[in-house]
C-alpha cells in the first residue's frame, strides 16, 4: 500500500461533501480546530448546498471532489460528513492523477466506500471523525486524528473482557461499517480481505438486519482469509419489540457482538469487541491499508501499526 506524505505546519487541506451537506456552524468550529493544528484550510463551495438531503447533484459534489483529489497544494481530505450519496459519484471520478500525488482521505461511515475504492487502487487511508462532530467529539477522537495526519499515531489501548487468556494477530487493517460494505457486495470496492483484520461499526439498525449482513457479506466471500474481525460501535440499535413499536415482542435472540462472535466462531478467527470508533463521540481515528498487530491480555487490547 502507498502510504501518502504526512502533514506539516502549514500544509493546506480540504474539506468537501460527498454526501448530505453540513451547517455552517460544526463547519466553522472543524475549520478553528484545524487551523490550531497549523493547517491551512480550504473550503468546498458545495459544502452549504442543498438538494434535499445531499449536497448539490451528483455530477456537483463529483466536482468538488476532484477538484481536492487534482489540486496538488492540497495534502489531505476531510470528507464533511456521511448520511449517503457517496457511491453515487464514484462513476464521475478520475483517480490517475491521485495515483501519482497521493494524500490521505479522512472520515467514516458512508465514506467507507471511498475506503473501499482507495483499497483497490492501494492507497492507505484514514477511518476517522468528520467536520460535522469535531464539536461534539471527544479530545481522544480529534487528536488520534490529528496524530494520524502528522504521522505521530503510536499506539490504541481499549478493553474487551469476553476475551480469556492472551490473543495475538496481525493484518492490515480494512473495513469500515457494515450497512455500506453490505451495499458493496459485488462491486469492485468491496475490499477482498485475505489476511485482513477487518473492522466493522454501524448505527440504527434492526438485530436481525445485523444477522442478514453479516451472513450475506460471508457469503459473498468478504471474510475469506481474515485474520480476525474487530468490532467497533453498534450504536442505537433496534430488536423487533414493543420497545420499537413492533405490535409484539418477538426479539432475535443475539446482539450484534454475539453475532459477530458467532461469525469468528464459524470462522476459526477471533473476534475482538470494544474497539473505540463508530457512531460515537469517542470516534478515535486510526489507518486503514497498513499493517498492525493487535494483542489482546488479561481483557487489555492494544493496536499497534508496523510502520
Amino acid at each position: 500500500m502507498i502510504i501518502p506524505p504526512f502533514l506539516k505546519p502549514g500544509d493546506s487541506v480540504g474539506i468537501v461533501a460527498t454526501a448530505r451537506w453540513i451547517e455552517q456552524g460544526p463547519l466553522d468550529f472543524a475549520i478553528g480546530k484545524l487551523s490550531e493544528w497549523g493547517l491551512q484550510v480550504v473550503s468546498s463551495e458545495n459544502l452549504t448546498t442543498r438538494n434535499f438531503q445531499l449536497a448539490g447533484k451528483d455530477e456537483e459534489r463529483a466536482a468538488a471532489f476532484q477538484s481536492m483529489l487534482d489540486n496538488p497544494d492540497i495534502k489531505a481530505i476531510l470528507i464533511a460528513r456521511g448520511g449517503y450519496g457517496t457511491v453515487k459519484i464514484l462513476e464521475h471520478l478520475n483517480w490517475s492523477g491521485f495515483s501519482e500525488n497521493p494524500k490521505w482521505v479522512c472520515g467514516y461511515s458512508d465514506i467507507t466506500v471511498l475506503h473501499g475504492k482507495l483499497s483497490q487502487i492501494g492507497v492507505a487511508s484514514i477511518h476517522s471523525t468528520m467536520p460535522v462532530s469535531f464539536p461534539v467529539a471527544t479530545d481522544s477522537a480529534l487528536q488520534t486524528l490529528q496524530q494520524c495526519l502528522f504521522g505521530s499515531f503510536g499506539e490504541m489501548t481499549w478493553n474487551d473482557s469476553a476475551i480469556v487468556g492472551k490473543c495475538e494477530l496481525t493484518g492490515v487493517v480494512k473495513g469500515g461499517n457494515l450497512s455500506v460494505l453490505y451495499s458493496l457486495c459485488g462491486s469492485p470496492e468491496l475490499p477482498d480481505n485475505h489476511g485482513a483484520i477487518v473492522f466493522l461499526e454501524d448505527v440504527d439498525e434492526h438485530l436481525y438486519h445485523v444477522d442478514r449482513m453479516i451472513t450475506g457479506l460471508w457469503r459473498a466471500g468478504f471474510f475469506e482469509g481474515a485474520k480476525g474481525i474487530v468490532a467497533g460501535g453498534m450504536t442505537q440499535m433496534k430488536d423487533n419489540t414493543r420497545e420499537f413499536g413492533f405490535p409484539a415482542d418477538n426479539p432475535w435472540g443475539a446482539d450484534c457482538f454475539q453475532t459477530i462472535r458467532l461469525l469468528g466462531e464459524r470462522l476459526g478467527i477471533p473476534v475482538i469487541t470494544g474497539f473505540p470508533a463508530g457512531h460515537m463521540n469517542d470516534n478515535r481515528a486510526f489507518y486503514l491499508g497498513l499493517e498492525a498487530g493487535i494483542t489482546v491480555e488479561n481483557g487489555i487490547c492494544t493496536l499497534r501499526y508496523h510502520t
